[in-house]
């Protein structure tokens, strides 16, 4: 599957991670969890989400992605082009001006945030550049023109990524806040709680060190020693959870090229980029 990463422009570097354009393939695909919103660009074709009533409904052509705790199903016509840009942690704030808890467990048109205008502007620009590089310099123009807007706000409550592990105490005591304190910031930041996030985000780093772009791995017994987990069984409860997935399947179904697996086809270096953490 075709991919590539595309760096932010300066001003956004703060923002946003790397900019992921790929080229999906036809018929259905689980998404997996995501720990951080994410802004979509459907650059060509149709997808179509599926939603807890059995319907499905066609994505706009712009969308925010919030963060989400578990899997959802999708389906797109093939040859189907995408810009992905995932916000990072703490930083929804100084680009639509909403907290990531705002929008977690949905996905929200950026017609219904931002006046229609700018996205009819952005809509004629990409209809009218044939290449690649014009519509990606477009998208991040426009993205740069979101973050100007909202200039004056800070950021939300940001846990450095190596101090999500540590005890509640001592992240609560490093921000001068009390444990509920910080607990009541970080949901109003992240979208979910500390321990919620902290769940997801040891499935999420185990992945990307030892799933992602790969089509032959380690023993998950070995794989579950090394990422901390109890024992296989609380790896596979995970597993199921955050990726729709279990072990066996998902070993199975990368060793045999399954096209629905596209997004594990990224390499840990692409993730890592797109995400702006090698964590989430």
């Amino acid at each position: 599957m075709p991919t590539a990463l595309f760096p932010v422009p300066p001003p956004l570097a703060g923002l946003l991670g790397n900019l992921l354009v790929t080229t999906l393939p036809g018929g259905p695909y689980l998404l997996p969890a995501t720990l951080q919103p994410m802004l979509l660009f459907i650059l060509r074709g149709e997808i179509r989400l599926q939603l807890p009533d059995g319907n499905s409904r066609r994505l706009p052509g712009f969308g925010l992605s919030g963060a989400t705790s578990g899997t959802r199903c999708a389906a797109a016509t093939p040859g189907t082009q995408t810009l992905l840009a995932a916000v990072l942690p703490g930083q929804l704030p100084r680009l639509l001006g909403l907290p990531a808890s705002a929008v977690s467990e949905e996905f929200v048109p950026l017609s219904e945030l931002l006046p229609r205008q700018n996205l009819a502007e952005l809509s004629e620009k990409l209809a009218a550049s044939a290449a690649l590089t014009s519509q990606v310099a477009h998208c991040a123009d426009f993205l740069r023109t979101l973050a100007a807007a909202q200039a004056q706000r800070g950021a939300d409550l940001v846990v450095p990524e190596n101090w999500l592990f540590r005890p509640l105490t001592d992240i609560a005591d490093a921000f001068a806040l009390s444990p509920r304190q910080l607990e009541r910031h970080f949901r109003h930041s992240y979208g979910q709680s500390l321990r919620a996030f902290r769940q997801q985000a040891r499935c999420s780093r185990m992945l990307v060190d030892l799933v992602f772009g790969r089509r032959e791995f380690a023993a998950w017994a070995d794989i579950a020693a090394s990422a901390g987990y109890f024992d296989q069984a609380h790896l596979s409860r995970d597993l199921r959870r955050f990726t729709g997935y279990t072990p066996a399947l998902l070993g199975r179904q990368l060793a045999g090229d399954d096209p629905a697996l596209w997004p594990y086809r990224l390499s840990a270096q692409q993730v890592s980029r797109l995400f702006g953490t090698p964590a989430c």
